[in-house]
């Protein structure tokens, strides 16, 4: 639909909105002590707040759906504390859904289209109905036995949101968020921004990325595909200011050179996070982008997404702070207690010690308010008592030709107890052999010997999962060609 055609619309809904002030004002007053999250987006009127598929929506437009959602909670008897899965997509009505189900007090269980095992988290979570793909259509299930944790959050009148991280390192672990701590960051209102939408809503940062666009008047935008060719198209034809993504994503970005076909110049930041950023790839991208601001962003499910300043755009060091925010670093690895820290796990034990200190698994280093994060604990290889970790591997091995994606981690040794191993996804055709010759003599004037890959694997298929991030459990339906020696 064309933005004029859109105009046409939306003036008529605006007189259509206006002519009962009455029964809206009633309706805002449904969410309680949330009804300012309405207030504001209301607030901004005929600015843009969508863009998708080919259509285009305000901030007036939005109201009319919450109004409709509304509705259609009072039609299915949807209360306040019920327990209510949503199989996320990045369409307008389902993201209006997930905000009107956080405002209205309900326990949200957003699972992506990507995922499986719908079934075993539903009864995990106790999830008594939810809504489906496609068209949002609402499905009642028999819950189970409802987690003591939801029914304490139910007890306080207030909502949260059960997120399941990604189960790299075991069993997926159902966190409860509480609403009013997801909330609380946004009653200061900041810069809006038009920024694409990366991370999905079954994850902390697409919800943090939802709240923080348009509580602040911004204008979110959705890309048909999670491609490089496709987000370059739509930052050139919507002008995106701000590009939140992954490190391996923006690897991509520089690697295929479609920079070149599309104009980028709308960019005024570029977030990256979710994993360690190689250091080749930042001062490539730095050099890309001379204008464009590069933030790096952390934060996690269990605590929340924290206030990030990095040093500067081509350095990794960076501050990390917040309201209610503590940070502590023994033994090398980074512990955080957090006044924004989820309720606990539905299905594992507290991961909290006594005073509320969390173990964020990260090996850091501390110079003064700024931090660099090394890498996961559990992914740091252990070569002979000498300790390696991938990413600082994997941003030498970055800067070799024909290389397009390469994954480092470690590999069990008799001798060594770990031998680093590193899979490659290359531009051309090259055998296993010939590879790992040019690897060792590019790695010996800037690698120390110990960190050079001693098994060499060639992948077809991408290193990263659904959320754009390095898989470091291999895919046992990945295929490879490998050689040790």
């Amino acid at each position: 639909m064309g933005i004029e055609s859109r105009r046409k619309d939306i003036k008529i809904e605006k007189k259509r909105l206006s002519e009962d002030k009455e029964s809206q004002h009633e309706e805002v007053r449904v969410f309680g002590i949330y009804s300012w999250v309405l207030e504001r987006l209301f607030s901004f009127g005929d600015s843009f707040c969508f863009i998708g598929n080919d259509e285009t929506y305000t901030y007036d437009c939005l109201q009319r759906e919450v109004y409709q959602w509304q509705r259609k909670l009072d039609e299915l008897d949807i209360q306040p504390g019920q327990v209510i899965g949503v199989v996320v997509r990045e369409d307008f009505s389902c993201l209006v859904l997930f905000l009107v189900l956080l405002l209205n007090r309900n326990i949200l269980v957003p699972l992506s289209e990507d995922v499986a095992e719908y079934e075993e988290k539903w009864s995990i979570s106790g999830v008594e109905g939810y809504f489906d793909t496609p068209n949002c259509k609402w499905v009642k299930r028999s819950p189970s036995v409802c987690p003591s944790l939801i029914t304490e959050l139910q007890k306080e009148n207030d909502g949260g949101v059960v997120i399941f991280t990604s189960g790299t390192t075991g069993t997926s672990k159902a966190a409860l968020l509480q609403t009013k701590h997801i909330l609380r960051k946004f009653e200061e209102m900041r810069r809006p921004w038009r920024s694409l939408i990366f991370l999905k809503l079954d994850h902390i940062g697409g919800i943090h990325t939802l709240l923080s666009i348009w509580l602040n008047g911004g204008c979110m935008v959705c890309s048909k595909e999670r491609s490089v060719e496709a987000v370059c198209q739509a930052i050139e034809k919507h002008k995106i200011e701000l590009l939140p993504a992954t490190p391996s994503f923006l690897n991509m970005l520089l690697l295929s050179s479609l920079y070149r076909k599309h104009d980028l110049s709308s960019l005024k930041m570029i977030t990256y996070g979710t994993e360690p950023m190689p250091h080749s790839t930042l001062k490539a991208l730095h050099a890309l982008f001379p204008e464009v601001k590069l933030k790096q962003t952390y934060g996690l499910t269990e605590l929340d997404i924290f206030n990030t300043q990095s040093k500067n755009s081509d350095s990794n060091w960076m501050k990390i702070a917040g309201e209610g925010v503590s940070l502590q670093v023994r033994d090398g690895e980074l512990w955080i207690r957090s006044q924004g820290a989820m309720r606990g796990y539905l299905n594992a034990p507290s991961p909290f010690d006594n005073l509320g200190w969390y173990n964020t698994g990260d090996r850091v280093e501390k110079k003064g308010e700024y931090y660099r994060i090394l890498g996961r604990v559990s992914d740091m290889i252990n070569v002979g008592g000498e300790k390696v970790y991938p990413v600082e591997v994997e941003s030498v091995l970055l800067k070799m030709p024909y290389v397009q994606d390469v994954k480092v981690e470690g590999k069990s040794n008799p001798i060594m107890g770990q031998v680093v191993c590193a899979t490659f996804v290359l531009e051309r055709e090259e055998s296993v052999i010939d590879l790992r010759k040019r690897m060792k003599a590019f790695c010996l004037d800037c690698v120390e010997p110990f960190k050079i890959p001693v098994v060499v694997q060639i992948s077809k298929d991408s290193l990263m999962g659904y959320r754009f991030k390095k898989q470091r459990i291999k895919s046992q339906e990945a295929h490879y060609c490998s050689t040790q020696g």
